[in-house]
């Protein structure tokens, strides 16, 4: 018959632990974002300007682009092909929605009377 000593005991749960701790941050999801394009509307709707200096753009949001960590639901929401806010930054609040072509991304930033919206394309990593 096998017995357990409490030292054994204690190893072996927090070794349960930390497989737990381990296989939850390896499953974790993110999404990046390039953003391209712009265009900034009055909050009454008229069309102010657009924003289509790329390189202005990229170094705004990053080389690497925007990224934000996803929560599972998240991942169902871009399965279900639903229009999510996924996150906000300091360039706004970030929405998501999955498609057939991936998924598309826009930054939306609400500053006095002016509403600016980045469109881009994204996509969703897994892992660390």
């Amino acid at each position: 018959m096998l017995k357990l000593s409490k030292p054994g005991l204690i190893g072996g749960v927090l070794l349960g632990f930390l497989c737990i701790f381990n296989s939850e941050k390896s499953y974790a999801a993110s999404v990046t974002c390039q953003f391209l394009t712009g265009t900034t509307y009055s909050t009454s709707g008229e069309w102010v300007k657009s924003h289509d200096d790329f390189v202005a753009i990229i170094k705004m949001f990053g080389a690497g682009g925007l990224k934000l960590p996803l929560k599972n639901s998240v991942l169902g929401n871009l399965d279900a092909k639903k229009i999510f806010l996924a996150g906000e930054t300091k360039h706004g609040k970030v929405y998501l929605l999955g498609g057939e072509a991936g998924v598309s991304g826009k930054s939306i930033k609400v500053d006095g009377n002016q509403m600016t919206i980045y469109d881009g394309m994204c996509t969703v990593g897994f892992g660390g």
